[in-house]
């Protein structure tokens, strides 16, 4: 498995404060980070720009589409050059993660954004239902439930019938944080029609041959297990599906934070083989890591 089953730990999913506003730290202080964790591969994936100021978070206001737009581009242009910088000490893959706002315009406007600006993998995500972010903040998932109808299962419903579209659209390389719409309704038991749009969700992002990220971030905001949560995880195994691993840092001492818990789910969840990104003669190849719980990047690094 070529340098990863030398250091094996990796991530394909990861922001900074250079280019996404809720995140802090230099594209390159992220990279250092991954160095010094041991990393022997890291996907940066910051957030493309978005369509509409309508969908400009909070924390944007003093920005333009066009902003966003060269933010992205200039992001772009600092991965790569990272990316043969560090060429020989850390294996850098320049993605992108996906905003899927609303089904018109993002099925064509992403699409469009990965054609025009070739990124090395996809992250494919979602953090709106009806428009309104959901991973934000309480007040403006909130909001987006009462968009759905009202009720926490038709939120989830909505949100899991979006992702499901967003995948047979965008067939992203990774699906990120399959139930991040846990974040702020972690109590909430999903129901017959959310379980079933989850697991059609699910069905597609394997028929597209997606991995699924196990991403650590749910254990720091809170939640009991990495994303995706138990029942949907046993989904994915039973379908044959992959699973990649990711923290979502979005600061440097961020980098592989709770990967101790990951490790645990991936043993008590049986789950042998992790699979990962590599750039090989200008194409991505997904690898496997077999016995990947039973790596000595483990017993190197406890930090959890």
């Amino acid at each position: 498995a070529g340098s990863a089953s030398r250091k094996m730990p990796f991530s394909f999913h990861s922001h900074s404060g250079q280019f996404c506003r809720h995140a802090h730290g230099s594209l390159e202080s992220m990279v250092e980070a991954a160095l010094q964790r041991g990393f022997s591969h890291l996907g940066l994936s910051e957030h493309m720009h978005r369509e509409s100021s309508v969908h400009l978070y909070p924390e944007e206001s003093d920005m333009t589409v066009a902003d966003l737009e060269a933010q992205f581009v200039a992001y772009l242009a600092e991965g790569r050059r990272l990316r043969e910088v560090y060429a020989g000490r850390l294996h850098i893959l320049v993605g992108l993660e996906t905003e899927w706002c609303a089904e018109a315009p993002y099925a064509e406007f992403v699409p469009r954004v990965i054609a025009t600006h070739q990124p090395d993998f996809v992250v494919g995500s979602v953090h709106h239902v009806h428009g309104i972010p959901i991973d934000f903040s309480p007040e403006l998932c909130a909001q987006a439930e009462t968009a759905a109808g009202g009720s926490s299962e038709a939120l989830f419903e909505a949100y899991f019938q979006s992702v499901q579209r967003m995948i047979e659209v965008v067939q992203p390389t990774i699906v990120g944080h399959l139930d991040v719409i846990r974040v702020f309704r972690p109590q909430h038991v999903l129901g017959p029609a959310s379980l079933r749009a989850a697991q059609a969700a699910i069905a597609a992002g394997i028929a597209q041959g997606c991995l699924f990220e196990l991403n650590t971030s749910a254990v720091r905001k809170g939640l009991p297990t990495p994303y995706p949560q138990q029942q949907l995880l046993q989904e994915i195994l039973r379908l044959g599906g992959r699973l990649t691993l990711s923290d979502d840092a979005h600061q440097p001492d961020r980098v592989a934070l709770n990967y101790a818990d990951a490790r645990a789910y991936l043993q008590k969840m049986q789950v042998a083989t992790l699979y990962y990104l590599e750039r090989r003669e200008g194409k991505t190849v997904v690898l496997p890591l077999e016995n990947c719980t039973e790596h000595p990047f483990w017993s190197q690094h406890s930090q959890g």
